[in-house]
């Protein structure tokens, strides 16, 4: 389960998924999934951490896997993997 920060003062937005994510959409990452640690430890090395910037760059022709633009450079992750980002829409 997936659950925001409960701590962020920010105004709450509907969140979604980093695989809900549309061509070009940005969004800031409000949690990583929790139940599959070693998921969770892989993302984190990536620099998926809980403020994090995302932006959808493209996706391969049959939607999966697609290619993110983060921190200064790119990352592929499946559909799968990408399910577990939850983001607020930027």
């Amino acid at each position: 389960m997936i659950t925001p920060d409960p701590d962020d003062p920010r105004p709450t937005a509907p969140a979604v998924t980093l695989a809900d994510l549309g061509a070009g959409q940005r969004g800031i990452v409000v949690g990583v999934g929790v139940g599959d640690e070693t998921l969770k430890r892989r993302l984190t090395a990536f620099g998926i951490v809980r403020g994090t910037e995302i932006t959808l760059d493209r996706a391969a022709p049959m939607g999966n896997p697609r290619a993110y633009s983060l921190l200064g450079y790119r990352l592929s992750l499946r559909n799968e993997d990408a399910r577990a980002i939850l983001l607020r829409l930027a």
